[in-house]
């Protein structure tokens, strides 16, 4: 018995042994040591046969052929990874892992490797020239790291390679040569895309990969144009060469690739027409040339491709109308034609025939006629964009029954009539944009149907009413919002939308009370209900928003102090009340809204000081006070805005970029300003403005000297106030400004000569104060040539006035004594006015007095008149 047990104890030990002498398995081992977080190779152990290890396949004889651990979460490097005992391993795959490091140049020796696969990594370094000696080598992909060096003279032709894909590294230079020194009749497959590499693409391509299927060029710097003999790529079927710098037009020899499948030629500056050759495409599934500045017609003969399912023409310069041969395209699915000068309407055989549609987009055209209800058999369409177009009549009825429909946007047409209750059967719908048209007549409470909706704006229309309330007459089946708690009001329709992200009704004839269950909205990030006739105090809330960016408001007919609510809102960044009758600024806002950056409070009833704390808004790079009835002097805080102080370029105000699986809503916060003396809508890029406009109130005191610390600023608006003192003297330190009033206030002394130095000023006003003094020359001052921009200043001389100054020295002075000498003038007629009248009666009463009176007036007169010209001519007769 004890001898048995020492038998098996044995076996035991020399199995054990056999195991952990496996080289395979140290070397494998090993290399695991060096990882971190390998959870998912907690079966390599030495207790556990190799070949049953996660992701090792072993041939036969036990020797491992193949290691796939791509998606593991593998985090290290590959220097311990070479081992003499891989004598068998065939596929090496680490695909989407987090590897770092180099690639070891000792991998090379894995003489029987047919596939590595390296991508989706953080490798770096160059890619060692060693790889192209791997005899065996069919597939080598080492995409979407960060390699940066390929040393082409030293890789060796790769006759056996199939795959070669270095696609998304940071590689530069020409087209690899290695690719080029010998013809590799067995490449299929080559991706150089999303890297740096330039200069011409090789004509003599298609004689060194002559059986290429896939060859993917695109997002590089590549330049010249489109070589003609990747004709005689007659294999080839996927071609890539977007989003380059190629030029020369699409050859008509392309046409010649009867195989090809997708030729995607966007984001390039090719010119010319497109070719009718390319009808010749029977078995052609994309057509993308968007974006590649060319001008054309869009050639009828597309209509020969039947196999096609997305034609992707968007941004060129494309005229004409749609042909309605189109309409044999009966596999599209996608069609993009969007920002074009495409004329006309759609054919009837487009909307009957392209039943497979899913994106439909010829926004931004020159398109007419009305919306054709035949759209709404188009049953898988999820997108639709008609925007930027001349469409008219009325939104049809028929668009309610598109239940996949998620992007309806008519957005600046000439749409009429009514909003079709109908619409809130087309459940799916995420974003619906119908702004910027002639529609009119109350808002449908079929809108809370869509609840599913992120982005809704109704802006720039005649709809009038006041927002709907649910109405369990009119709705006979409406799911009532699961949080009730303000269920004490009328509840607005839009309140249903739990998801909006986005809600636009400006512009229109809306009236009634703000529906304060708005606030309740959670994921609500922009409200505007600006340019309406709302009315009543804006209701508050215990509802804690954070996620509210912009909220416009402004011209309505608002009421009230400034509202409370604004405390939960610790995420806005624009902020529009002007044109209401609110008052009183709290102390508040500086700590409650520290990410403001637009704040326009222009034309309410504010009054007071304006207090200190809004200099607390350090992101603030638009502030509008104008137009209310503010006192006291500038603070000088406002000199610590941050964003006005700093004079590099910012980022856009607000950005709000809504996508979803197929599409995006991206939206530009804007802001209504007076700009160089008239209102400017900025948004978008413009919406970099920087300034502060305090005109029309009543301000006293001098102008802070440290309001020009702001060397970002870019207008600056104080007229129509009390100020008075003099301009100061840095005002040319605001590099960057371009308009700057400080018209009709009580500013005296000289024009600082630093003012000439503000090379970017266009708009200047300086009139109706009591400046003095020769007016500055120089610069961007020659521009502005205009007298009325110094009119009304009785002291400032020049030649743009025609008033002579005879030298800088004495000029100021010579106009200031004249000035006292008017003066003296004006003072003695006022005086002999007031004692004619003060002694008039008595006068007029007894003659005895009236005649002793005037001759002792008139004695007295004689005696001023030659005392002061006896003081004026000896000034005159100083100077010289």
């Amino acid at each position: 018995m004890a001898l048995l047990k020492f038998f098996h104890i044995s076996v035991l030990l020399l199995v054990c042994t056999a195991k952990a002498t496996n080289p395979e398995a140290e070397a494998l081992l090993r290399w695991k040591s060096t990882l971190i977080g390998a959870n998912l190779l907690s079966s390599w152990s030495i207790t556990n046969s190799t070949c049953s290890w996660f992701g090792v396949t072993c041939d036969a004889a036990g020797h491992v052929t193949e290691l796939q651990l791509h998606n593991t979460g593998l985090h290290g490097t590959l220097h311990a990874f070479y081992s003499a005992a891989f004598q068998n391993l065939t596929l090496l795959d680490l695909y989407n892992n987090n590897l770092v490091g180099v690639i070891p140049t000792n991998i090379s020796m894995l003489m029987s490797l047919d596939v590595l696969d390296l991508s989706y990594n953080d490798l770096a370094g160059a890619i060692p020239y060693q790889l192209s000696k791997l005899p065996m080598i069919v597939e080598l992909d080492l995409g979407n790291n960060h390699l940066t060096n390929l040393e082409h003279a030293k890789f060796s032709p790769m006759f056996t390679l199939k795959l070669l894909s270095l696609a998304n590294n940071d590689l530069n230079g020409t087209f690899p040569q290695f690719i080029l020194n010998c013809s590799s009749p067995s490449m299929r497959s080559l991706d150089l895309s999303g890297n740096a590499f330039s200069g011409p693409l090789p004509d003599s391509l298609p004689e060194m990969v002559p059986r290429l299927r896939y060859l993917n060029l695109s997002s590089n710097g590549f330049s010249g144009s489109i070589p003609r003999s990747l004709s005689r790529l007659q294999k080839l079927k996927w071609l890539y060469l977007n989003s380059n710098n190629l030029t020369g037009g699409i050859p008509r020899e392309l046409g010649m690739i009867t195989g090809l499948r997708v030729l995607s030629l966007y984001n390039n500056s090719l010119g010319g027409s497109i070719p009718a050759s390319l009808r010749e495409l029977q078995l052609l599934q994309r057509l993308s040339i968007g974006n590649t500045n060319l001008v054309s017609i869009l050639p009828p003969e597309l209509g020969n491709l039947t196999s096609l399912e997305h034609m992707l023409l968007e941004g060129n310069h494309l005229f004409g109308s749609l042909p309605p041969s189109y309409g044999r395209l009966r596999n599209l699915q996608y069609f993009d034609i969007g920002n074009n000068r495409i004329n006309g309407t759609i054919p009837q055989e487009i909307s009957t025939n392209w039943t497979k549609m899913k994106v439909f987009d010829v926004s931004n055209n020159w398109l007419t006629g009305s919306i054709l209800p035949q759209i709404s058999k188009w049953k898988d369409l999820v997108f639709l964009a008609l925007y930027g177009n001349n469409f008219i009549g009325s939104i049809p009825v028929e668009m309610g029954s598109m239940r996949n429909l998620q992007l309806l946007s008519l957005y600046k047409n000439h749409i009429t009539g009514t909003i079709p209750s109908d619409i809130g059967n087309a459940t799916s719908l995420k974003f619906l944009d119908i702004s910027f048209n002639h529609l009119e007549g109350e808002l449908p409470a079929a809108i809370s149907l869509l609840v599913n909706l992120v982005v809704l704006d109704l802006s720039s229309n005649k709809f009038t009413g006041i927002i709907p309330n649910l109405d369990s007459r009119k709705l006979a089946v409406l799911k009532v919002a699961e949080n009730s708690s303000f269920l004490a009001e009328p509840l607005s329709a839009f309140c249903q939308l739990k998801h909006l992200r986005l809600l636009g009704l400006s512009n229109n004839k809306l009236i009634g009370q703000f529906p304060g269950c708005l606030w309740n909205l959670k994921d609500l990030q922009s409200l505007d209900l600006s340019s309406n006739a709302f009315s009543g105090e804006v209701p508050t809330s215990t509802y804690y928003n954070t996620s509210l960016r912009l909220l416009r408001l402004s011209n309505n007919k608002f009421t009230g102090c400034f509202p409370a609510v604004m405390k939960n809102f610790k995420s806005l960044v624009i902020l529009d009340l002007g044109n209401n009758e609110i008052g009183a600024i709290p102390p508040w806002i500086g700590e409650s809204n520290p990410l403001l950056r637009i704040l326009g409070l222009r034309s309410n009833i504010f009054y007071g000081s304006i207090p200190w704390q809004l200099s607390q808004l350090s992101h603030l790079q638009l502030l509008d006070l104008a137009e209310n009835k503010f006192v006291g002097t500038i603070p000088v805080s406002f000199a610590y805005f941050r964003s006005m102080r700093q004079s590099d370029m910012m980022q856009p105000v607000l950005t709000i970029n809504i996508r979803s699986t197929t599409f995006g809503y991206f939206y530009n916060g804007s802001m209504d300003i007076v700009w160089k003396g008239q209102e400017h809508t900025f948004k978008g890029r413009d919406a970099f403005v920087t300034g502060i406009d305090l005109s029309s109130n009543s301000l006293s005191g001098e102008i802070p000297l440290e309001l020009t610390n702001l060397r970002g600023i870019q207008f600056l608006n104080m007229s129509r106030n009390d100020l008075s003192g003099g301009i100061p003297k840095d005002i040319g330190n605001l590099k960057l400004l371009e308009s700057l009033d400080i018209s009709w206030n009580k500013l005296s002394g000289p024009i600082p000569p630093s003012i000439s130095n503000l090379i970017f000023l266009s708009s200047l006003s300086l009139s109706n104060n009591l400046l003095s003094g020769e007016i500055p020359t120089g610069n961007q001052l020659q521009t502005l040539d205009d007298p009325s921009i110094y009119r009304n200043n009785l002291g400032l001389c020049g030649s743009l006035l025609n008033i002579s100054c005879k030298n800088a020295s004495d000029g100021g002075t010579e106009q200031h004594e004249e000035l006292e000498t008017i003066w003296m003038y004006y003072s003695v007629i006022a005086g002999t006015v007031f004692g004619l009248w003060l002694w008039f009666g008595t006068l007029f009463l007894w003659k005895l007095w009236r005649c002793a009176f005037l001759s002792c007036i008139d004695a007295m007169q004689q005696k001023v008149m030659k005392k002061m010209m006896h003081i004026w001519k000896y000034r005159k007769l100083s100077k010289y």
